[in-house]
């Protein structure tokens, strides 16, 4: 690393050239004094070290004001390009960081709404400058993202083992419930198998979601073939399915609004869908996925 008076010298030359261009400006060192809040006498200094280190002279001393010689133009063409270039890079640099701070994060439509407030709350409060751009998608559409480096990091469901590529952390664990009519027979039992619920119609979530893709291969384990009459993401269209008693579902504990019109029951062998941040460990993290990482790990 070069030492600090190499940029000290290179931070100074552009002030120089900032000062020069502002006295260009007003062909008047007070008028430019006010402007940048500088002394006349530093600024006159300025020119005098610009003129001796030069050896030229920039401006002639009229009674009127100041004058650019031609030596003056040429440093002042330059010097435009210069700071043009200067404010350009600093314009694209805190683009750059501001971009670096951002986290392209999916997210499964259902378990956000569990999980995800809290952690918003928690980054905010904690890496204030880090933002995240969110879509929803399934968890198994998260995870194909991720590791084809489409979204930085995804929040998932379940618990598959991952590729190798993959780096995980685990948030948290929610219970799955089945959530049925009160008007419906089997709403009375205790416990359901999956083999009572071979003639009940059901709603379940997109088949892209680690939920209704377990449920449906708990199904085939027990050689049962579900009633499905709809797949959607809608949850007001299920809650409205299950209170009518037109179809059950499975559900994330926490998701419906259970009331009069519906209980939840137990089902055997009831799976816990374990949510995790999952990104890729073959590309290189920016700074927000850094920050948001950290945050989960030391998360209580």
């Amino acid at each position: 690393m070069q030492n600090l008076s190499f940029w000290e010298g290179i931070f100074m030359k552009l002030l120089q050239l900032k000062y020069f261009q502002t006295i260009c400006k007003y062909n008047n060192i007070t008028r430019a004094s006010n402007e940048l809040h500088v002394s006349q006498p530093s600024l006159s200094n300025v020119i005098r070290d610009l003129e001796e280190e030069f050896d030229v002279t920039l401006f002639q001393r009229l009674s009127k004001g100041l004058s650019l010689t031609e030596e003056g133009k040429v440093l002042l063409a330059h010097t435009d390009k210069v700071l043009a270039c200067t404010d350009d890079l600093v314009e694209e640099m805190t683009r750059l960081g501001k971009a670096n701070q951002e986290v392209k994060l999916g997210i499964p439509p259902m378990i956000s709404s569990i999980v995800f407030p809290g952690i918003m709350k928690d980054l905010q409060k904690t890496y204030p400058m880090t933002s995240l751009a969110i879509t929803e998608h399934g968890s198994l559409t998260n995870k194909t993202l991720v590791s084809d480096a489409q979204l930085d990091a995804a929040l998932v469901s379940g618990g598959e083992p991952f590729p190798s590529s993959l780096e995980t952390i685990d948030i948290c664990d929610v219970p799955i419930h089945f959530y049925i009519s009160i008007e419906n027979p089997i709403a009375c039992q205790s416990e359901v198998t999956f083999e009572d619920l071979k003639n009940i119609p059901l709603v379940l979530l997109k088949k892209d979601t680690w939920l209704t893709s377990h449920i449906l291969q708990r199904f085939e384990e027990a050689d049962v073939k579900p009633t499905v009459i709809l797949y959607t993401d809608q949850l007001q269209t299920i809650q409205r399915l299950v209170d009518n008693d037109t179809a059950a579902t499975f559900l994330f504990d926490g998701i419906l609004n259970t009331d009069e019109n519906m209980v939840s029951l137990s089902f055997k062998d009831a799976p816990i869908a374990k949510v995790r941040l999952i990104w890729n460990k073959n590309q290189k993290p920016s700074e927000g996925l850094k920050n948001l990482i950290h945050l989960l790990k030391n998360r209580p």
